[in-house]
């Protein structure tokens, strides 16, 4: 799974044509996630003139997240590179998060029993959402549920579409996107009954969840919608860094 060769303690967590994630051992204790993006596009090295890899992105995310203390895994390293077996490949590490499972999982795991109070989950996408970061594909499948807590703890993990604001972003589309993209995502696997403890956990207040709620049915997660969105929220991100450093620029300018 490593790449070109097998190591002793390596657990395949994944693999598809184009990812594959196993974890391993670290020295000093505990174990690694090592995710690989792998068989990437012949023309990737051009798209590197304009934009960052992958990993880089994830990479950078998690790490502004992590040192605020939002709960999501510690990124210890990433890199990129090309061999026979993988092709053009990245990779991005992060420290293992012991006994923790994908939500998706959990509640799969609990059939048709009601789904327990998901108000910590929504706390955690406000505080993710107060550092400026929107995930973009905030599913069941991309939380990480610690069921051995009490109560249970949530880390929001896979950064890939993710966005960095430079302010906080709670109560913008974006970050409603996010809200939005959890609540069908729950909704395809399981009714989500009387979510608005849920959503109160957030901070929204009732007028505030009444107007959300009444957009989710019309809420796709299928293409081309959610990648209208990602569009949106990344055009959105540029547009406020190019207006704080426009503001910026105009307060060192005034101040002189």
């Amino acid at each position: 799974m490593t790449v070109g060769s097998s190591r002793t303690g390596e657990t395949l967590i994944k693999a598809e044509s184009c990812t594959l994630i196993w974890s391993e051992p670290l020295h000093g204790g505990g174990r690694e996630v090592v995710k690989m993006y792998r068989r990437r596009p012949l023309a990737d090295p051009v798209r590197r003139w304009f934009v960052p890899y992958r990993v880089e992105r994830e990479f950078h995310l998690l790490e502004h997240l992590f040192e605020n203390g939002v709960a999501c895994p510690e990124p210890l390293w990433w890199s990129h590179g090309r061999n026979r077996q993988h092709g053009r490949h990245e990779l991005l590490a992060t420290r293992e998060i012991a006994g923790a499972v994908p939500l998706v999982d959990w509640l799969r795991a609990r059939g048709r029993a009601a789904v327990p109070d998901l108000a910590p989950l929504f706390g955690l996408a406000r505080r993710m959402h107060a550092c400026g970061i929107s995930h973009g594909a905030f599913y069941p499948t991309n939380i990480l549920a610690a069921p051995a807590n009490s109560p249970t703890a949530f880390h929001v993990i896979d950064f890939a579409h993710g966005c960095r604001f430079p302010q906080d972003i709670v109560g913008t589309r974006p970050a409603e996107f996010d809200l939005l993209d959890m609540l069908r995502g729950i909704a395809r696997r399981q009714p989500l009954g009387d979510c608005t403890s849920w959503i109160a956990g957030y901070g929204l207040d009732a007028a505030e969840t009444r107007r959300l709620l009444a957009r989710l049915p019309d809420h796709r997660l299928e293409r081309p919608w959610r990648h209208i969105r990602r569009a949106e929220s990344d055009a959105r991100a540029v547009l406020s860094r190019f207006l704080r450093r426009g503001a910026s620029g105009a307060a060192s300018r005034a101040s002189a």
